[in-house]
């Protein structure tokens, strides 16, 4: 199944040295404010942080999830120190000593200022925490991931005639309606997380736990008729719409593709090419610009039919999730549509939303290929990061 990337003129090697000398340090020194010891939220495009007094509880999870791969791959060592920081950072100032679970949003100085519960941010908690554990093998970090599981199974768990049915998307009070609607994303990136805590301790019920979301997978959000992932849904796991429309995001397909490979690679299951098979097939048919002036990549939104939304807009993430399905595709079948979609995923998001010259990013394109973000989001790090690294590791070694 292991097999290096086909032959590109695409300069592998140099995606290395970008992320060493490049991007890593910057985001550890213009992405980092020393003076709370967290990472900053976002840049403007002169790369200043943006001066709102917030941050994310997700994003610095995200970039302590950055900092901690790059430690375990060499690649910028010294950011684990920053990686333990926020961490930190997130132990005072965002876990709820009285009744558990992460707040929302805090202030730059670490002061609450969103005390929400939201299953998506914890699933991003348990993601920087495995790979904290594997850089360091600190216990305390694995034993505060499995405090968050035991939250999350406590307070947002959701039984149906006795069998599991999904996580909550927020915590509530009681006398209160969840809000709507629910989503398939926080579900994905509890999976991803999952896979990660088994892969960084080797205890076998996170894998356990990660095979009870991809059973959730195949009952509520996957088609394997029309292979299309469902995104949105009421309280019944009925699709609902947003503003009236039915949505589906190409890059989130693209992003399942990967994890499952990710899951058939831990837990020795071949089950999963049809469905990473299914999944890719549409998101490519019916999710990438292929017009001869636009910019070859994922959209944002297409709805059931295919019909390009948000006036064809394009985020960087989605850009790498595609390339990150490309990738897992090849690897895991030897499919010759993703092999040859791989050189020009990267060419495209090397010209139009990211340059060697550089460690800054466009955030989104809008359908002409103009840029519409106002900023430059540190979340993103977390989805370039990655997708390079799984580039690099599939990349033809030596001369």
């Amino acid at each position: 199944m292991s097999q290096d990337l086909p032959p590109s003129p695409f300069p592998y090697p140099a995606l290395e040295d970008w992320l060493r000398a490049k991007v890593l340090p910057f985001w550890a020194s213009e992405g980092f404010d020393s003076a709370s010891g967290a990472f900053v939220e976002k840049l403007d495009f002169s790369a200043r942080p943006s001066e709102e007094d917030y941050t994310r509880v997700r994003v610095q999870a995200r970039q302590i999830y950055v900092y901690a791969h790059a430690q375990t791959l060499g690649l910028f060592p010294e950011g684990l120190v920053l990686a333990r920081s926020a961490y930190d950072f997130l132990i005072d100032n965002a876990w709820d000593i009285e009744e558990a679970g992460w707040f929302h949003r805090l202030s730059r100085k670490g002061s609450p200022l969103d005390r929400r519960k939201d299953c998506y941010d914890h699933a991003f908690m348990l993601l920087a925490m495995a790979w904290l554990y594997r850089a360091t093998g600190a216990p305390q970090v694995l034993d505060r991931a499995r405090q968050t599981m035991a939250y999350l199974d406590g307070a947002m768990a959701i039984e149906r005639e006795g069998a599991f049915d999904g996580y909550a998307d927020y915590v509530v009070p009681a006398d209160e309606p969840a809000p709507l609607p629910r989503r398939q994303n926080p579900h994905m990136h509890l999976f991803e997380a999952l896979l990660a805590l088994y892969e960084a301790s080797g205890e076998r019920g996170w894998l356990d736990r990660a095979g009870r979301i991809l059973d959730l997978f195949r009952r509520r959000f996957f088609s394997p008729q029309s292979g299309q992932l469902t995104e949105f849904f009421d309280n019944d796991w009925h699709e609902t719409p947003v503003e009236g429309v039915f949505v589906r995001e190409p890059g989130h397909h693209f992003e399942w593709v990967w994890l499952l490979h990710r899951y058939g690679v831990l837990a020795g299951e071949d089950a999963v090419l049809p469905i990473m098979q299914k999944l890719f097939a549409w998101g490519w048919r019916h999710g990438i610009d292929r017009r001869e002036n636009g910019v070859f990549g994922a959209y944002d939104e297409v709805d059931p039919a295919g019909q390009v939304l948000k006036g064809g807009s394009k985020r960087l993430w989605p850009q790498t999730e595609a390339l990150k399905a490309c990738l897992a595709l090849w690897e895991r079948s030897g499919d010759p549509t993703a092999a040859a979609g791989i050189d020009p995923l990267l060419q495209s998001m090397f010209t139009d939303f990211v340059s060697f010259d550089h460690a800054l990013w466009q955030d989104q394109l809008d359908g002409a290929g103009k840029v519409i973000a106002p900023g430059i989001p540190a979340s993103s790090l977390y989805h370039l990061f990655l997708a390079i690294a799984e580039t690099l590791r599939m990349a033809p070694k030596g001369p």
